[in-house]
């Protein structure tokens, strides 16, 4: 009998002994692939790009989603291999961060269609989060820091 998957074995920030880096890369791997694609047609060759035929600009523009199809498989394939107990919180807490990142981002735009933003800084500051690098970064970072925000508040009511 194989052991079940523990939540900790991809939380490197929050110190515990269970953190396995071989397991983050085996389940993460996708996931970094798609950033790295994302930010080096986004960032560093964009210029170049623009020139390419459309099939190929197509496909550069769906490789992340590809590869971010595919982590989302690893994932699930991780969660499925938990316990019952562990598997309900970190279901609970990718709920958690999914419904806080998507309730930040649309009254972050709200906001900023009625120029909330302008009047109390007296200068134009982006939602940030439209498609190109910056606002991929900001809903990745926001969903991460939800994520261990629910993992936190979900994993008292067991200890």
């Amino acid at each position: 009998m194989n052991k079940p998957n523990l939540p900790g074995e991809l939380d490197l920030l929050g110190g515990k002994k269970d953190y396995s880096l071989r397991t983050d890369w085996k389940i993460n791997g996708w996931l970094y692939a798609a950033v790295i694609i994302s930010s080096a047609s986004d960032v560093f060759f964009h210029q170049q790009t623009r020139e390419w035929p459309l099939a190929l600009r197509t496909m550069v523009a769906l490789a992340p989603f590809l590869a971010l199809l595919l982590w989302m498989r690893s994932f699930a394939r991780w969660i499925r291999g938990m316990d019952e107990l562990h598997r309900r919180i970190t279901l609970a807490a990718c709920f958690f961060a999914t419904a806080a990142t998507l309730f930040v981002v649309a009254a972050w735009h709200r906001l900023y269609q009625e120029g909330v933003f302008q009047a109390l800084f007296q200068t134009e500051l982006k939602p940030g989060a439209g498609w190109d690098i910056g606002g991929v970064w900001l809903i990745l970072g926001l969903m991460t820091s939800f994520y261990i925000l629910g993992s936190k508040i979900f994993n008292r009511g067991y200890q």
